[in-house]
């Protein structure tokens, strides 16, 4: 049986559509990282944790923190700055502001299963319209039909119909009130905006049982089996997409770590798995 505390998650599901073996070893038997995630290791850990603090800076801006506060801060770091700047004098247009939530989670239930879906911003005039935004500070900009076919393009919308009704006055959120904005550091003046719909809506649904079910189908042929996972959780054969898994040691004898330079996504597996504890961020000297 599935975990009884196990709550899905875009990254989550994505691990699965991606490798259901990446999956088990990272969400079911929560196996540490035998390997970095690229041969330009070191790199990629200050290409990570620039992500993360440009994630940060922009929580703070929208919690009340001044321009100048926040400018000073990212100073420390010239990519951070050229970041910030684009954002903050080249922001996203027509963002509704009469409601601003940032790094909110919403949780919904399907079947006996909860999917959560933590929000970059959320933004909203409730009973007329809500915009998620979502922060990425890729090198490459990602294009609308990989976007459209990502878990986090269909769960995140997904979540918020089903789940905001608290968050609209208590009127469920139409689908058609609900679009995504992807907006990247690297290239401000091109964010991706994608509308949702009562179609899309079923169809993510339909999608999420089918994938929630399958998952489970597949815990119980592995509990059957007496711990034989392999063939209930296979790798991928996609070797493009190992080169880039921490567990590819665990798959493959003689796997090389790929470039950075060749990464599609450099945040699908840290900052949308990384848990912000707005308590515990560094304060900023006033």
């Amino acid at each position: 049986m599935l975990p009884e505390d196990l709550v899905f998650s875009q990254s989550s599901l994505q691990d699965y559509e991606d490798c259901p073996r990446r999956f088990e070893l990272r969400h079911l038997r929560h196996c540490r990282w035998p390997g970095p995630n690229s041969k330009d290791a070191l790199l990629w850990e200050q290409v990570t944790e620039r992500g993360f603090a440009f994630h940060r800076l922009l929580s703070q801006l929208h919690s009340g923190i001044s321009l100048d506060i926040l400018e000073r801060v990212a100073a420390a770091d010239s990519d951070l700055l050229r970041w910030w700047q684009a954002y903050a004098y080249q922001p996203p247009t027509d963002v509704p502001g009469e409601v601003r939530l940032c790094e909110a989670t919403l949780l919904a239930r399907i079947d006996s299963h909860q999917v959560e879906a933590r929000f970059d911003l959320l933004a909203g005039s409730p009973q007329s319209r809500w915009l998620i935004l979502d922060w990425k500070t890729n090198a490459h900009r990602s294009d609308q039909a990989w976007l459209a076919r990502r878990l986090q393009t269909r769960v995140y919308p997904w979540v918020l119909v089903s789940a905001g009704v608290q968050l609209n006055g208590g009127v469920p959120i139409r689908p058609e009130q609900v679009e995504m904005c992807y907006w990247f550091a690297e290239f401000p003046a091109q964010p991706e905006r994608l509308p949702y719909s009562t179609e899309q809506y079923e169809a993510d649904g339909k999608m999420l049982s089918a994938m929630i079910a399958e998952i489970a189908q597949r815990v119980d042929q592995t509990d059957s089996a007496q711990g034989a996972s392999a063939a209930a959780f296979p790798r991928t054969q996609n070797l493009a997409q190992c080169r880039f898994c921490v567990y590819r040691s665990l798959c493959w004898d003689s796997m090389q770590a790929g470039k950075l330079s060749e990464a599609k996504d450099t945040e699908s597996e840290e900052l949308t798995s990384v848990e912000l504890d707005m308590d515990a961020l560094t304060p900023i000297p006033f």
